[in-house]
């Protein structure tokens, strides 16, 4: 609160002058009181006493003073600026990715991509030696948007796994162990060798990061899991539009705690400390809040073999209908074998 501001609109000047109307710095002792901006931080007294304090010889209160004498003992430092430090709790969770090397996790990504990555490193090498330097590296993955699954650890690993005794990077023994995935190397030497195509298990080191649960830890899942599975197929429950109801963006995940409050209304009592155990088996985003209820309704709701034979006869290819052995393309009937011989 600037203090001679309150009173601006009642400061007249001693002497009317268009040039300065408000520069007398003085109002009553009324208009004092009844703009004293901390009525409620002063009792009465003390209004009465601070304007007794600066009154002048013509029962005029010397409002400019007063702010003078406060603005003296006031620091005009700005105030610091306001911060929100991210504090993180600490995590003693073990992450599955953490068993993957960093080429694992750079190959997922970049079959998932579909990424050329040896043409970006040939950017930085125009002889075509293979080599580039050890902070182009860093530039390469960069631009593939692939360091943020890098660490500096991983970094460091990579650098030195690839790294010439000059410290040059041979980015193109790098390129062959990543391209492995899309195909396999000297195919010529082995014409009997078979090959098969990326698929999701390929991409699942970068897409999946669960938490690794102890021995202990998995027998109390699958407990509880089986108690939820005997009460879905028994109650003949139907989870699959409440969840969907939950993901607006069809993602095929959700949070914890939606996941929570859709198990509630289905019927299903579950303790904080069972769903903090179900979130650790299905929370497959490398954190603690987002769940994959697709795979949880997989486990416990699972379908009958005659409904997996007509999801897989629907996604399947079309097979057209079989050729008749009684009738010929126009309609009459095929003579039998014996017949004819007879």
């Amino acid at each position: 609160v600037l203090f001679k501001q309150v009173f601006f609109d009642v400061d007249r000047a001693p002497v009317a002058s268009p040039a300065r109307p408000f520069m007398g710095g003085k109002v009553t002792r009324e208009q004092f009181i009844r703009r004293f901006p901390f009525k409620k931080e002063f009792p009465p007294e003390d209004v009465e006493l601070l304007a007794k304090n600066y009154m002048t010889n013509k029962g005029d209160v010397h409002f400019m003073a007063m702010h003078n004498d406060i603005s003296e003992v006031t620091s005009h430092e700005p105030p610091d600026f306001p911060r929100s430090d991210l504090v993180m709790k600490p995590d003693d969770s073990t992450w599955s990715q953490s068993r993957y090397t960093v080429v694992d996790k750079l190959r997922s990504k970049v079959v998932e991509g579909r990424i050329r990555i040896k043409e970006y490193f040939q950017d930085f090498d125009p002889l075509r030696k293979g080599y580039c330097a050890a902070s182009q590296v860093k530039t390469v993955l960069t631009i593939l948007n692939l360091s943020k699954i890098v660490t500096r650890e991983d970094y460091e690993q990579l650098i030195n796994t690839y790294a010439r005794e000059d410290g040059m990077f041979c980015y193109g023994d790098f390129c062959a162990d990543v391209n492995k995935a899309f195909a396999t190397p000297n195919l010529e030497k082995d014409p009997l060798a078979q090959t098969s195509m990326p698929d999701s298990t390929s991409t699942m080191a970068a897409r999946r990061n669960k938490v690794c649960l102890s021995a202990e830890r998995l027998c109390q899942w699958e407990w509880l899991e089986s108690k939820i599975r005997s009460k879905v197929q028994k109650r003949r429950v139907n989870l699959l539009p409440s969840f969907k109801d939950m993901d607006r963006s069809n993602c095929g995940h959700i949070t914890k705690n939606q996941f929570f409050r859709v198990m509630q209304s289905m019927g299903f009592d579950l303790s904080e400390d069972d769903v903090q155990l179900l979130g650790n088996m299905y929370c497959d985003l490398g954190d603690h809040f987002v769940f994959n209820y697709v795979d949880f309704l997989k486990s416990v709701d699972v379908p009958s073999e005659d409904v997996e034979l007509a999801i897989a006869q629907l996604n399947g290819p079309y097979k057209g209908d079989d050729i008749s052995h009684y009738f010929n393309a126009r309609g009459k009937v095929i003579p039998h074998e014996s017949a004819i011989l007879a």
